[in-house]
C-alpha cells in the first residue's frame, strides 16, 4: 500500500471504508468479521491482572519471531513453533482485548506486519491461552487476513470456541 492509498481513505471523499478497493491495478479485498467480534465482544471480560499478563505475553511475539528467539516463544506458546529462518517483516500486536472462555482467556489483536520495503499488511489475530506453572500461554492461534489473500474465518464462526 501506498501512502497516497492510506491518504485516500483519510480525506474526505476518499475510498470507501470495507469492500474492494483499486491501488495500482491490484484489487484488496478486505475480510471484516463483525458478527464473529460482536460474539467475542459479548464473553466476560478477563480481569485486569489477567489482561496485563496476556497483553505481556503477546508482546514477546513479535520480539520472538523477529528474532527467532526459541526461549521466548516457550514463553509465548505452549507447543511453540521452530522459528523460520527466512527473513521475516517486523511484527507488532496491537488492541488486545482479553475475554474469558471456558478454562482459558482468548485474545482478539491486530497483528500488523511491516516489511522491509515499507510494505504494510494487517490480520486479526484470535488467541487461546491456558495458564501454566509458568504463566499464560497460547495453545491455539488463528490468524485472519484483513487484506489479501483467503479469508480464514467466516463471518460468525467462534476460533476461541
Amino acid at each position: 500500500m501506498t501512502t497516497d492509498h492510506i491518504a485516500g481513505h483519510l480525506r474526505p471523499g476518499g475510498h470507501p471504508p470495507g469492500g474492494v478497493r483499486d491501488s495500482a491495478d491490484v484489487k484488496v479485498e478486505q475480510h471484516r468479521l463483525p458478527q464473529t467480534y460482536a460474539a467475542f465482544a459479548a464473553l466476560r471480560d478477563a480481569t485486569g491482572e489477567q489482561t496485563a499478563a496476556v497483553v505481556q505475553v503477546l508482546a514477546l511475539y513479535g520480539h520472538a519471531v523477529d528474532n527467532g528467539d526459541t526461549e521466548l516463544l516457550a514463553q509465548v506458546f505452549v507447543d511453540p513453533p521452530a522459528p523460520d529462518g527466512a527473513t521475516s517483516p517486523s511484527h507488532h500486536t496491537v488492541n488486545t482485548e482479553v475475554k474469558q472462555v471456558p478454562g482459558g482467556l482468548a485474545a482478539w489483536s491486530r497483528l500488523v506486519t511491516i516489511a522491509g520495503d515499507g510494505s504494510v499488511a494487517s490480520a486479526d489475530a484470535v488467541d487461546v491461552l491456558t495458564e501454566t506453572p509458568a504463566g499464560w500461554r497460547v495453545t491455539s492461534r488463528t490468524v485472519h487476513p484483513r487484506h489479501g489473500g483467503p479469508a480464514v474465518v467466516a463471518d460468525g464462526q467462534a476460533p476461541w470456541a
